[in-house]
C-alpha cells in the first residue's frame, strides 16, 4: 500500500521514484478489488464514508461510495459511469454522469505540492511506503 500524509518532515524524493509508486498504485487500482473506509475533512468539517472497488473479469470496475454519518448519502458507478445516486448527492451528480478517469502523474502533482517520502510502514499488517504531500 501506498500511505499519502500531509505537514510532516521528510526527504526529498526523485520525481521518478514518485511517479513509478504512483503508477504502480494506479496500476492496482485497474486490477485489483478492495474495500475500505476513510476520513475526508474540507474546511475543518469531517465525514467517514465505506467504499468498496471491484475488478471483475473482463476489467469492467464496480464502485460503491457511502457516507458513513449523517444523512444517508450512495453513488454506485460501473466503469466510471453513474449507475445510481441517493441522498443529497442526487443535487450534484446525475445518474449517467461519466466521472473523469484519474491519472496520478508525479510531475503534474509537484507543480502544486511538495512531495516528500517519510520511509517506511507498516498498514494492516501490510508493507507501506509513506508520501507527504
Amino acid at each position: 500500500p501506498l500511505c499519502l500524509l500531509s505537514g510532516l518532515l521528510a526527504l526529498p524524493v526523485h520525481a521518478s521514484e514518485v511517479q513509478d509508486l504512483l503508477g504502480r498504485l494506479a496500476e492496482a487500482e485497474r486490477q485489483q478489488s478492495f474495500q475500505g473506509t476513510f476520513i475526508y475533512e474540507r474546511n475543518g468539517s469531517f465525514s467517514s464514508h465505506a467504499v468498496w472497488h471491484k475488478v471483475e473479469d473482463g476489467g469492467q470496475v464496480r464502485e460503491r461510495l457511502l457516507q458513513l454519518d449523517g444523512p444517508a448519502q450512495e453513488v454506485l458507478k460501473v466503469d466510471g459511469q453513474t449507475q445510481c445516486v441517493s441522498g443529497a448527492l442526487v443535487d450534484q451528480v446525475s445518474e449517467g454522469q461519466t466521472w473523469p478517469a484519474r491519472h496520478l502523474d508525479a510531475d503534474q502533482l509537484s507543480n502544486w505540492y511538495d512531495i516528500r517520502v517519510v520511509g517506511q510502514s507498516r498498514i494492516a499488517d501490510r508493507s507501506a511506503v509513506v508520501l507527504v504531500l
